[in-house]
This record gives structure tokens, C-alpha cells and sequence, in this order.
């Protein structure tokens, strides 16, 4: 694996810039040290000297760091400080949009033209009442970043004859708002009278902001909630299949306030190798995290058994069970790639059934039906596997053969 975020990370630390410390250090210029020796009051960004994953040594005492599941990793001198920033500050609402709005505009993509198109208004005015694919991507992605490659084996090509070229996807902030907000957006930018007849397509976190999307809760305690189903009157007509990729639709324990670190360590660990995630994202949510602490609506919506779930949980819902799609990993980090990254992680918590980051069991709906031709399973808890991950599912032709109409519906991956 080789780093290839350096445009990102130095994103990252330009949005960062009043609270650097000091300069950061050149490569050149910076010894390798055990990360327990960097752990101090800062946030510290440190880069490991053969893999180049970016990791974080959180403000803390140095001896509260070797006492952590870490002690392996963190005891080893493989890590190059790239800055370390002051966590007295506290970050307001503002600066974290800003951080967003560095690395991408939130709007309707026309995929037709690529990854990166907005969609025009005529564009829009001329899908009212047709047959729509829409792709929703995860936290700290992008629409690009979530699904480029189905460019591979021409299953893109096949998705826009199929729709007739009336293929979108959502580009939105993942660390500044909350799936429900991001659903009520999205609704914002369809024609009231749009009346899609819609199939859609997410990933990770946009399992919540479809979920959401899809939701019928007038009475939901969430204001942002409560307020979907009217919003989305004239705007989507009928629902189709929706394909739940890696979707955290019962949440991560990675995103509760004890695992929270351990959640920052394996995205950045991700995101330093994987266009799937921004590197810079995932740097500005651990600086959000440690100045504001985690009790963040975007990051709670996120964990496990969160207010969000619980209520579209109990709530009723466009979906189908019959049209409703799974694809999903067990995960053995052990005997991976990523093992060689040396990332500063958590070794109970990666043993666990899951993709790295959501369980194996979360993927899936309360209701779920698990027939075999609407899940593609790559692992499973008696045969763990160690090729697809929670950012590499659609690099699998097995996975692009799922979404392809073009192909017939396997029944697993690997």
C-alpha cells in the first residue's frame, strides 16, 4: 500500500493552521519516535515511516497511552510527528463547514457527465415522473470517492442505458450535519413536482441519510426527522430497489463516546490509502471531537442504539423488505494488508464480526428478509476473509455484478 493523500493532508493542516503549534516538520527533518513518546496535551498527527498511514495520539499522558490496547504499536519508533495541534480552542460550527466546504460543494451530481457535474436545472425538470438511480455516499466520502469504480467492467455504462441516463448522486457533508439533515437537503434540491420513481444505491453512513430519506415519523421527537415525509410529498413518488452497501443502518460501536478514537485511528488509517475516504475530513472530525468533545449530533447519530436509530426503527418507512438489497463483509484485519499499515489500533475491538468499521448484524434492517438473491455476503462469522473491506466493496466484480442488470445476482462474494 503506498500514501497517496498528500494534497489532503495538507488541506488538513492549512484548515488547521491557527491551532499548529509549531511549523510541522518535514520528512526529512522529523525523527521516528514510539508514538507513546509523542502522547502529550496536544493532537497530534504522526505518520508512519514505512506505510505513510496517518494516525492520531490523542492529548493524554504518555503512560495512559502504553497502558492502552495500543502498547504494540504504540511502543515501536515508526512514527514521524507531521503537527500537532492546540485542543484548547473550540471549534464552532462555521469552521467545521468550512472544512467541508474545502473538500467538496454539497448538490445533485448528474453522473451522465461524469463524477463531478452538477446537475442543471433542465436536467432535473426533464427526470420529473421518470425511472431515477440516485447513489448516496458514506462518511467523509464523496460521490466520486464512494463509486467510482464502477467505472470498471463497464457497469456504469450499463447503469445509464438502463435509467436512460437519469443517474444522480448526492455529494453532501457528513461531519457537519446529521443524516437527517442531509436527507431534508437533498429533498430541498429535487422540483416539488419531481415525482421520481426511485431506486437508489449507499453506502456506509448513507444507509442513515437514505433510511431517513425514506422515513414516514410526523410525530418523531427529531424535529429534522418529522419534517422528511412532508418535504418529500410530489418530490418522490415510489420507491424501488435500495441497495444497502456496508450500510451502518443499526449503527457502529466504533461511534460511541469509549471507541470514538478508535473509530478516528481506522478511518484515518482508510483514508490515508483509499479514495473512499478524505483524509482531510477525517482530520477535521478528530479535531472537532477533541475540541468540542462527542457529544455532536452528526457523531451521535452514528453509534449504536442512537435516538436516530431508535426511532427509524420504530417508524414506519417507504421500504420493501422484498426490494430491499444487503451487501456486507466479515472482515480478518489479522491476516489483511492493512496489518502491514501498523495503524494504532484497537486489536479487541478489529476481532470482532464487522468490515473494520460497521458489524457484520448492522448492515441489516430490523425486518430484514435474507433471501439469498438480495444479499452478497463477503465473509461471514465461521469464514472470515481478508480481501474486502469496509471502503473496497465495489472494486469486486462480484459487487458490480449485484448492481448490473446486465449480469445475473450472485449469492456471495468470496
Amino acid at each position: 500500500m503506498q500514501f497517496v493523500k498528500h494534497d489532503e493532508l495538507q488541506r488538513a493542516l492549512a484548515d488547521a493552521a491557527p491551532d499548529i503549534v509549531a511549523p510541522p516538520l518535514t520528512l526529512a527533518a522529523a525523527p521516528a519516535l514510539p508514538a507513546a513518546q509523542l502522547a502529550d496535551a496536544h493532537l497530534n498527527i504522526v505518520r508512519h515511516k514505512d506505510s505513510g498511514c496517518i494516525q492520531f495520539v490523542f492529548p493524554r499522558q504518555g503512560a495512559q497511552l502504553l497502558a492502552s490496547p495500543l502498547s504494540a504499536a504504540a511502543g515501536r519508533m515508526d512514527w514521524l510527528l507531521q503537527a500537532a495541534l492546540r485542543v484548547k480552542e473550540r471549534m464552532t460550527q462555521q469552521m467545521i463547514e468550512t472544512v467541508e466546504a474545502h473538500n467538496k460543494s454539497e448538490g445533485l451530481l448528474s453522473l451522465r457527465h461524469g463524477w463531478r457535474q452538477p446537475a442543471t436545472a433542465a436536467e432535473l425538470a426533464a427526470s420529473r415522473g421518470r425511472k431515477v438511480l440516485l447513489f448516496v455516499h458514506g462518511i467523509f466520502s464523496s460521490i466520486e470517492g464512494a463509486f467510482s469504480d464502477l467505472a470498471a467492467d463497464d457497469t456504469m455504462r450499463r447503469l445509464l442505458a438502463q435509467y436512460d441516463g437519469q443517474v444522480f448522486g448526492y455529494d453532501h457533508w457528513t461531519i457537519a450535519k446529521t443524516p437527517q439533515q442531509n436527507a431534508l437537503d437533498l429533498l430541498a434540491q429535487l422540483p416539488a413536482d419531481a415525482g421520481w420513481d426511485v431506486d437508489i444505491v449507499c453506502h456506509s453512513r448513507g444507509g442513515l441519510v437514505v433510511r431517513s430519506l425514506l422515513s414516514s415519523a410526523p410525530h418523531a421527537q427529531d424535529a429534522a426527522l418529522a419534517a422528511i415525509g412532508k418535504q418529500r410529498v410530489g418530490r418522490i413518488a415510489s420507491v424501488g430497489k435500495v441497495y444497502f452497501v456496508a450500510a451502518a443502518n443499526q449503527g457502529s460501536p466504533l461511534a460511541s463516546q469509549d471507541d470514538v478514537e478508535h473509530f478516528l485511528n481506522t478511518a484515518a488509517m482508510l483514508a490515508s490509502f483509499s479514495g473512499a475516504m478524505a483524509l482531510d475530513l477525517v482530520i477535521g472530525l478528530a479535531r472537532m471531537v477533541v475540541s468540542l468533545g462527542f457529544e455532536r449530533p452528526s457523531v451521535e447519530a452514528l453509534a449504536s442504539g442512537s435516538a436516530l436509530i431508535a426511532q427509524l426503527n420504530q417508524g414506519d418507512t417507504l421500504l420493501s423488505s422484498a426490494s430491499t438489497y444487503y451487501a456486507r463483509a466479515d472482515f480478518d484485519f489479522g491476516s489483511s494488508v492493512l496489518e502491514r499499515t501498523g495503524a494504532l489500533l484497537n486489536r479487541m475491538l478489529l476481532d470482532s464480526d464487522n468490515d473494520v468499521v460497521v458489524p457484520y448484524s448492522s448492515v441489516l434492517l430490523p425486518a430484514a428478509q435474507l433471501a439469498d438473491v438480495r444479499m452478497l455476503s463477503f465473509g461471514t462469522p465461521q469464514q472470515k476473509q481478508s480481501e474486502v473491506w469496509h471502503t473496497e466493496f465495489f472494486k469486486q466484480a462480484s459487487m458490480r455484478a449485484f448492481l448490473s442488470p446486465a449480469a445475473a445476482s450472485p449469492r456471495s462474494g468470496l
